[in-house]
């Protein structure tokens, strides 16, 4: 048996009491994963810091799979991805660096689901603390299910059956929707290279709302990022739903901003969880890795109704 300590009252709980550095018994695992139903973010903390309890703490979720940006993965371990910002590394950058309201950072990403871009989307990650940043680093998480209990019922009438679509964006500052006033920063390349800015992807159709599996509870399923728009609408008339809708479901009384220490390792439900980096001042370093855990909810497709859902394409973790 473990204990469980809420981290609100509206999201997220930390598990107390769960060896990690051993195999899990199978009731235990049952228990992780109600819990993880339940809260939707999970915090394990005090567990000695290795790859391998992290592997161990993922297989409780599902199947792992490796991020396509191959650039960022374990060279010893495919499934674990680096999440490092070092201030002395020149090398060429694949994330963009901002000034964001006021302050720079190196490594903020607005509020988004991973894999909104794509029909097939992660069922979640298991990110772990390996140095935490001395200032600033948080990860935001909020969760869409109560977002969408705080609709009225008039909203929650109006967007049933809608769609939405989205579109590969990888500049911070292109997006609309939940993000705050954002300057590029100049990038430094080395003579003769240039910096990544982004994949292509077919546009992608995704439920604005859905339905989790276990429980029956509602979920508002929109990402502020990737240029979302609802299918079938006006763009003025799409572009003030969303706003209303995004008012909601960022609702800063209903955000958990987690303050990482080492060796903390969190483990988020993608389907109904959105999540975003504050990111850290240029000068200060911040090391985590991150698996993820391979999923379908089977209801995004590709706009273009020729391309099969389940083709082989490049993928890439957000």
């Amino acid at each position: 048996m473990f204990q469980k300590r809420l981290l609100t009252p509206h999201l997220g709980a930390e598990i107390i009491g769960v060896d990690l550095t051993q195999e899990v018994d199978e009731a235990t695992k049952e228990d992780i994963l109600t819990a993880w139903i339940e809260h939707g973010v999970l915090l394990f903390r005090g567990t000695p810091g290795s790859d391998e309890n992290h592997m161990r703490l993922s297989r409780i979720f599902g199947e792992m799979e490796a991020a396509a940006t191959k650039i960022m993965n374990s060279e010893d371990n495919p499934f674990l991805m680096n999440l490092r910002h070092d201030p002395h590394n020149e090398d060429i950058r694949i994330n963009q660096h901002y000034n964001v309201d006021g302050q720079d950072r190196a490594g903020y990403i607005g509020w988004h689901w991973d894999q909104a871009f794509m029909p097939t989307i992660v069922r979640g990650a298991v990110l772990r603390m390996i140095e935490p940043a001395s200032e600033a680093g948080e990860t935001g998480f909020v969760d869409a299910i109560g977002a969408y209990d705080r609709l009225p019922q008039a909203l929650r009438e109006r967007i049933e059956g809608l769609e939405v679509t989205y579109r590969f964006c990888g500049k911070m500052d292109d997006n609309t929707y939940g993000i705050g006033k954002l300057v590029p920063l100049p990038r430094k390349t080395k003579a003769g290279e240039s910096a990544k800015t982004g994949f292509d992807f077919p546009p992608v159709v995704h439920p604005m709302v859905i339905t989790q599996q276990e429980t029956g509870r509602k979920v508002l399923k929109l990402c502020p990022m990737h240029f979302p728009k609802v299918l079938d609408m006006e763009a003025e008339e799409s572009d003030a739903l969303l706003t209303e809708l995004t008012g909601y479901l960022l609702d800063p009384t209903y955000a958990y901003f987690h303050k990482w220490q080492r060796d903390d390792m969190i483990v988020w439900d993608n389907w109904r969880v959105c999540h975003m980096a504050t990111g850290v001042p240029l000068d200060t370093p911040r090391y985590a890795r991150r698996t993820t855990i391979m999923g379908d909810y089977k209801v995004g497709r590709y706009l273009d109704p020729t391309l099969d859902r389940n083709r082989e394409v490049a993928r890439i973790v957000d």
